[in-house]
């Protein structure tokens, strides 16, 4: 699996389309695409929320 991380394209992307391709044990997920920059090396990560048709989280 491989996310497309669009954050290296624009760093100010505030919204995007993508799919659901795994959940993880703990609630995680993984998808397809993500604005979101991960943390570590010491840099904080980005936060936000996902939403769906049935609901937000």
């Amino acid at each position: 699996m491989m996310t497309d991380h669009l954050f290296q394209n624009d760093a100010y992307l505030r919204e995007s389309t993508g799919k659901l391709l795994a959940q993880t044990e703990g609630d995680g997920v993984v998808l397809d695409r993500s604005q979101f920059y991960p943390t570590g090396g010491g840099q904080p990560g980005d936060a936000g929320r996902l939403s769906w048709d049935h609901g937000i989280c």
